[in-house]
């Protein structure tokens, strides 16, 4: 559990002083898709808590079928569609394309310049990232401190305490981030119908038949690989329970 602790602790210190690059710092030269892709991915590295990139080609081409981004220009990407992609590759996770895309819309009247829009929103993210990691890492520390001083006492259940006391901060976070999620829907809702009024909103809400057999597809193929990896687990942890029982 040592090297486990050891990599939360960092990836939260790299997350409390994480900051996008500034407008300026974005590559002034025009990027193909391959070139976008890698860059993106890179810069956003540090914070990405798994080895899956953020973004994907196939992604890029939706958010341009989508109308979130400009075409490119032969085959480019400018500095504009940098900016949107680091705000799309943050709101991803949370929010729809369709809720994406009414913000993106909605820009315009925030501001015309592209660099104020995105020096807004870069600072936005930076501190409440700051801020989240902070207060998970003073923490994560109370929690360590208490693992420690039950290795010294020889506390069998150390480690299984420390691990349950890790599960309940991802806990509160999940559940905090999925309240937030919902009150940033109803919003949205709120919005998109005022905007597009009620039958574009109702349109572009409701999930077509394909994107609903993909998404069971998908929820299916997941339900399977966490069977199958309990059932490893499982078979792996029964040899001792034999041995115990012989004993």
């Amino acid at each position: 559990m040592d090297k486990e602790l050891q990599d939360i602790q960092s990836w939260l210190a790299a997350a409390s002083s994480f900051e996008l690059p500034s407008y300026r710092e974005l590559p002034g030269v025009p990027l193909y898709m391959e070139q976008v892709v890698e860059y993106i991915n890179s810069a956003l590295k540090p914070i990405n808590p798994s080895n899956k990139d953020i973004l994907t080609s196939f992604m890029v081409n939706n958010y341009v079928k989508a109308d979130i981004l400009k075409e490119p220009v032969k085959k480019k990407y400018n500095t504009e569609h940098l900016g949107y992609l680091f705000a799309i590759s943050s709101l991803k996770r949370v929010l729809s394309m369709s809720e994406i895309s009414m913000l993106i819309e909605m820009d315009k009247d925030v501001a015309a310049d592209k660099s104020v829009l995105y020096g807004f929103f870069k600072v936005m993210a930076r501190d409440i990232l700051q801020e989240s990691s902070k207060k998970v890492a003073s923490k994560t520390q109370s929690f360590v401190d208490t693992y420690n001083n039950e290795v010294k006492a020889n506390n069998p259940n150390a480690e299984q305490n420390l691990r349950d006391r890790l599960g309940l901060i991802a806990l509160r976070l999940a559940v905090q981030a999925g309240v937030d999620s919902m009150i940033s829907q109803m919003i949205l809702d709120n919005v998109a119908k005022s905007v597009h009024g009620e039958k574009a909103y109702e349109f572009e809400s409701t999930p077509g038949h394909h994107e609903v057999r993909r998404e069971n597809k998908i929820s299916l193929a997941e339900s399977k690989r966490l069977a199958a990896v309990k059932k490893e687990k499982s078979k792996a942890e029964k040899p001792s329970a034999d041995h115990k029982k012989e004993k």
